[in-house]
This record gives C-alpha cells, sequence and structure tokens, in this order.
C-alpha cells in the first residue's frame, strides 16, 4: 500500500472520483491524484468487453454453497457471528441518525445486508443501490456476482462495473447493463494485494473440498460394495485320496441361486460342499486419517473453530482459546465491511439530505455474552464503589441501558418517577426521624429493638453496598482482633429477649443470639459479603416476624398482632446493622491499643443521609465518650481515630 504526494509523481494522468481505497492510499490535502504503478490487465474482451476478469469461477463456490453441507454451514455461522448483535450508527447530529435510520427501514437493510454477505463469503458482493448520485438512494438490490465485472483503468481506478445478461437472457441484443461508481456497493473480502475481486472464504477450500469429497465416494462405493458381506462357496473336494470336481451345471446352478438370494433362503447341501461369508474388516477404519486429515485442512482453509462446528472434543481452556481467535476474524471482516457500508452507502444518505459535513461510524451491534457479561461484571463493581459519583453512575447506567437494548425513553421516565419518590422518602425521613427509638445523643439508648420505630431508615437500598468495606467506608481487616474480641464479649442488647413475652415478640432467645455471633464472626473471618451474611441470619439464626410490644403486651389492630417488620426484612438489616456495629467498636478496641485518645465521627454524606447522622459529622469525642453507634438500623457511620498530627 503506498502513500503519495504531489512531489513524488511525475505522471500527468489524473484521476477522479470513486479510488479503490484497497489499493492506493491519498494523503488528505490531495485531492487528485496521479500514480506511476499500473496492475495487470486481464480484461474480457469476448463476446463483448466486460471488465476484469474473473479470478475463479464464481459458479463454482457457488455450486458449493449450495450442495455441500459443511460449506453451507461454516458460511452461515460467518454471517451468523458477523450480524449477531445488530448494527447502529455513530452520528454527531440527532436528525442525520434520523434520516439514516429511516433509510435503514425502507429498503429493510438489515436482510439485504445479509445476502450481500453471503454472496461475498461465496462470490464477490456486489449491491446495486439506486438512484441518481445526488440524491438519497432508492433502494438497494444485491446482484449476482456471477455477471458482474469490474471495470478500471491500467492505473487501478474504478471506470464502473458491467453486467453480462447475455449470460441469462440468451436474445438480449444489448448483452451488457453498464454500472458508474456509484451504483455500485462493490464488497470484496480476503483480497490480494490490487486484485479486483477477492476471493471470499469458499475459494480457498476448494481444493481441500474436492480431497473431500472424492475419499467420501471412495469410501462410500467401496462400502456399497462389500457391506453386503459376499458368500465365497467351495464346490468339490478330495475324499479317499479322489478328487470329486462339480460339473459346469452344478457351478451355475450355484451361481444362480446366490445372484437371487435372499433372508428367507435355507441351505442344505453335501459334505463337498463349503459357504463362508467373505469379512473385509472395518471398512471405516481405513478412512478415519483421512478424513479427519481433510476435516482439519477445511477448519485451517475456513479458520472456524472445529468445536463451533460440533465436530471437536476439546477443553474448556483451547475451546475458548479458539472462540477468541475466530472472534478476531469476524471483528476483521466487519470492519472491512463497514468502511464499505460508510463511504458508498450512508455517505450518500447524508449528502442528498443535507448533511455533507456530518460524520458517520457504522457500528456492530452488542458485544458477544462473554464479552458483556464481563464488562456487566466491571460495570457494577464500578457502581457499588463509594468512590463512584453520582454523575459517573447515571452515565454507567446509560451504558447498561444499551448493552441489554431496553428503552432509553422509558429508562428516563422510571428514573424520573424514582427521584420523585426518592424525594417523598427524604422527606418522610426528616418526619419519622424525629420518632426514631435510638437517641442520636451521647449515652445509652432504651431498651428496645432498634427495628422499631425507624422503619425510615430501611429505605436505604439492600442492593447496594455488597461487599463489608463498600458498605463501612473503611478497610475492617486491620481491625480483625478488636472486631473478634467485641463479638466474643458483646450481648447484643437491642435484639436479644429478656423474656418469654419477648421472645414470642420476636426477639432473639440465647440460642439464636449465640448462632448470631457465630455468623458475624464468620462473615468477617471470611470476608463475606452483606447479602451472604444475611442469608446466614435467615438460615441459621431463623428471626420471626417482629410483633410490636407497649405497656407489656402485645399490641394488636382489631384483635392482630401488630407486626412490626416481616422475618424477610430483618436479617438483611441485622446484618447491616450488626456489621457496622462490630467493626466500629472493634475498630476503638484497636485504637485503644494503640494509644488513640479521641475519634472523629465520619458521616457517609449522600442524597440518603439521614437528619439523625448530618449533624454528627466531623464531630470529634473522646475514645471513652462517644455516642452510641450505629445511631439507628443499617447506619452507615463510622468513627476515625484522630493521631496526635489530627
Amino acid at each position: 500500500m503506498g502513500m503519495f504526494n504531489k512531489e513524488e509523481v511525475s505522471s500527468t494522468e489524473e484521476y477522479e472520483g470513486y479510488v479503490n481505497t484497497e489499493q492506493i492510499m491519498i494523503v488528505p490535502e490531495v485531492k487528485k491524484a496521479t500514480f506511476k504503478g499500473e496492475v495487470p490487465k486481464t480484461d474480457i474482451a469476448f463476446p463483448v468487453a466486460l471488465g476484469v476478469e474473473h479470478p475463479f469461477d464464481f459458479s463454482a463456490t457457488e455450486g458449493l454453497y449450495k450442495k455441500f453441507g459443511m460449506a453451507n454451514g461454516v458460511v452461515d455461522k460467518y454471517i451468523d457471528f458477523i450480524m449477531a448483535g445488530g448494527f447502529y450508527v455513530k452520528v454527531e447530529d440527532e436528525k442525520a441518525e434520523e434520516k439514516i435510520k429511516e433509510f435503514f427501514k425502507e429498503v429493510n437493510f438489515d436482510t439485504v445486508l445479509r445476502q450481500w454477505l453471503k454472496e461475498a463469503l461465496v462470490k464477490n458482493g456486489f449491491l446495486e443501490i439506486g438512484g441518481k448520485k445526488d440524491e438519497a438512494p432508492q433502494g438497494l438490490k444485491v446482484l449476482d456476482a456471477k455477471w458482474m465485472y469490474v471495470e478500471r483503468d491500467k492505473k487501478g481506478v474504478i471506470k464502473g462495473y458491467n453486467q453480462w445478461v447475455g449470460g441469462f437472457k440468451k436474445f438480449d441484443k444489448k448483452g451488457v447493463i453498464p454500472f458508474k461508481p456509484h451504483q455500485i456497493a462493490h464488497l470484496k473480502l480476503n483480497t490480494i494485494g490490487n486484485d479486483a475481486y477477492g476471493m471470499g472464504i469458499m475459494y480457498p477450500a476448494m481444493k481441500n473440498i474436492d480431497n473431500m469429497l472424492l475419499t467420501q465416494k471412495d469410501m462410500h462405493t467401496i462400502n456399497s460394495k462389500k457391506a453386503n458381506s459376499p458368500y465365497h462357496v467351495k464346490l468339490g473336494g478330495v475324499v479317499g485320496g479322489k478328487y470329486y470336481k462339480p460339473s459346469t451345471a452344478t457351478v451355475d446352478k450355484w451361481g444362480g441361486d446366490l445372484e437371487f438370494l435372499t433372508n428367507k433362503n435355507e441351505w442344505v447341501t453335501d459334505g463337498l460342499t463349503e459357504i463362508k461369508a467373505l469379512d473385509f474388516g472395518n471398512l471405516g477404519e481405513k478412512f478415519d486419517t483421512i478424513l479427519k486429515n481433510d476435516n482439519e485442512q477445511l477448519f485451517f482453509t475456513w479458520q472456524v473453530p472445529a468445536v463451533l462446528m460440533g465436530v471437536a472434543n476439546v477443553n474448556e481452556g483451547i475451546a475458548d482459546t479458539q472462540m477468541e481467535g475466530f472472534r478476531m476474524r469476524i471483528s476483521s471482516l466487519q470492519q472491512e465491511v463497514e468502511k464499505v457500508i460508510e463511504d458508498d452507502i450512508l455517505r450518500r444518505v447524508l449528502d442528498a439530505n443535507g448533511f455533507k459535513d456530518v460524520e458517520v461510524e457504522f457500528e456492530w451491534g452488542q458485544p458477544s455474552e462473554s464479552e458483556k457479561n464481563e464488562r456487566m461484571l466491571k460495570i457494577t463493581s464500578l457502581l457499588q464503589s463509594p468512590m463512584t459519583s453520582n454523575a459517573l453512575k447515571s452515565l454507567v447506567e446509560r451504558d447498561i441501558i444499551k448493552m441489554l437494548g431496553y428503552d432509553e425513553d422509558e429508562y428516563e421516565a422510571a428514573k424520573t418517577l424514582e427521584d420523585t419518590q426518592k424525594e417523598k422518602e427524604k422527606q418522610e425521613d426528616r418526619t419519622l426521624a424525629k420518632v426514631s427509638a435510638i437517641p442520636a445523643l451521647p449515652g445509652k439508648p432504651v431498651r428496645q429493638s432498634y427495628e422499631i420505630g425507624a422503619d425510615v431508615h430501611i429505605q436505604e437500598s439492600l442492593n447496594k453496598y455488597e461487599t463489608i468495606e463498600a458498605w463501612l467506608g473503611f478497610d475492617y481487616k486491620k481491625h480483625k482482633a478488636g472486631i473478634n474480641e467485641f463479638l466474643k464479649e458483646y450481648g447484643f442488647d437491642f435484639l436479644v429477649a429478656e423474656n418469654a413475652l419477648e421472645e414470642t415478640a420476636g426477639l432473639l432467645s440465647k440460642v439464636q443470639i449465640s448462632e448470631l455471633r457465630k455468623v458475624l464472626k464468620t462473615g468477617f473471618d471470611k470476608g463475606k459479603g452483606i447479602s451472604a451474611i444475611a442469608k446466614d441470619i435467615i438460615e441459621k439464626v431463623k428471626p420471626k416476624d417482629l410483633l410490636q410490644i407497649q405497656n407489656g403486651a402485645l399490641v394488636k389492630d382489631n384483635g392482630v398482632v401488630r407486626v412490626v417488620k416481616a422475618e424477610a426484612d430483618r436479617g438483611k438489616m441485622i446484618a447491616r446493622t450488626e456489621v457496622s456495629r462490630a467493626a466500629n467498636e472493634g475498630a476503638v478496641k484497636e485504637y485503644k491499643k494503640g494509644g488513640i485518645e479521641k475519634v472523629r465521627w465520619i458521616t457517609s454524606n449522600d442524597d440518603r443521609t439521614c437528619p439523625i447522622c448530618a449533624p454528627l459529622d466531623g464531630q470529634e469525642y473522646s475514645i471513652e465518650d462517644y455516642p452510641v453507634i450505629p445511631q439507628h438500623v443499617m447506619c452507615r457511620c463510622t468513627l476515625a481515630a484522630i493521631t496526635p498530627l489530627g
């Protein structure tokens, strides 16, 4: 591939219009280029001047696609992978994008594209673009490559295309239908050098296919001849030193009987007649090695993983490697296709609609499932990170919407509704927080489960902050000794039942408290996620519905006991609240061991910060006298050590 500028060329011949960009690279500032290099001239002049001769018989590769099942399957597999995720366009102007979408719909572009790709893979892809050069394409039609010829000059510049109709319209006087360069989009895949045509994927495999078909033909021929296990009948023999020779009539009669042998025949012979079935062994084994080699050669040529076609037994690692290589091959072909679409089709659509300065990029649709899953994992981690800003989260959410193919307008409507609901909940937070059962001031709170009267704080998303670190906002691991020490001595004052009535109301028995202690210790030791700890609490602690107690009795509404919190929610609430308590109190124990005398209250400042915790942010307290932490159910505040340096 050459690059030229004005100083490097000496030929006086100039070329305008269509330039085959696979043969010539033109520097941007050169509007007209002249070249010295020439291309071989192998034009067809008989029966009429058509253009460059086809490099191979297109009808032969078409026949293979139609009649050879493996070839048919491979071509279709290529098309499926290229088209699997669909396609879309990137255009900086919304109105221009709408025009392209309208065009795609009008010409049924997805269907045309599949047909065009098939032609290009099997032969060459010639797509007629209807309409005049200065108007938007008036339709697209795939033309049979067998009758299409490229016309170019000796420098390799495309002058036009010719369709030879004499091949399928014997009495047509016209013979040739000419096309100007803008009327044809030529998709030539697997091109060598400055060839006018591509080889596709069928032609390079023809020799291998011939070998395989010949081998299969020989195998079937031999099998059809030998598979019936023919008989060998021996007549006559030596008895008592005397040889008894059968007569010609006897031999002929046996031959006739064998010729019309059926499964109803029974045999009765004398001692001089011996009948045997000939055994030629396992005929298939004689061809296994040859057929295996032929298969491998085809897959090498087509660059298709054998496992994809269901004819290989390989481990998962090798299969993944093969599939990754095939995806790279597909990506390479997609790049060739999108360039032709952008330059020869979409450019005309935009220019004709007044968008001459608007750039367009044709993009293939969604990534593969494995790529999508990998990207979704990364996005999920980004959304869960406490370091991710709300603005970035909003952009990431929109990325997910596109990746999953959801309607963006519906998403915006749902998001608006969600934001409205959040604002309403925040107003409720400010009102209900005033009657929270846990005081916001230093000192011991009233002896009552923190779940009563704290419904406001349950509105926090139970799916956020999956890891303990994300929930706490600090690395708890360096405080594990203090955490284990706290869990060992802590009595879970807010959850434990002190009498039979409280146990009936759903507060935890001593046995349940013991199990809860084990679950939390295991969760911290093994670094389990918040959801996993909550699941363990539900399965092992088995909390029941929490019922409300007032004045030493269960509160009832019309005879029905009032349920404060259902058991389905309690595991999640207890996990978040007690993980926060144990981590902070354990950290304080470690602070004391390190000689720390003061701590600073750190509030998780975001749109869900409650009015209880907001005033405490940044406040400093003696390590011996600080507010109860957590201040409420599912509180995310932490205590940070204040060092001598501040």
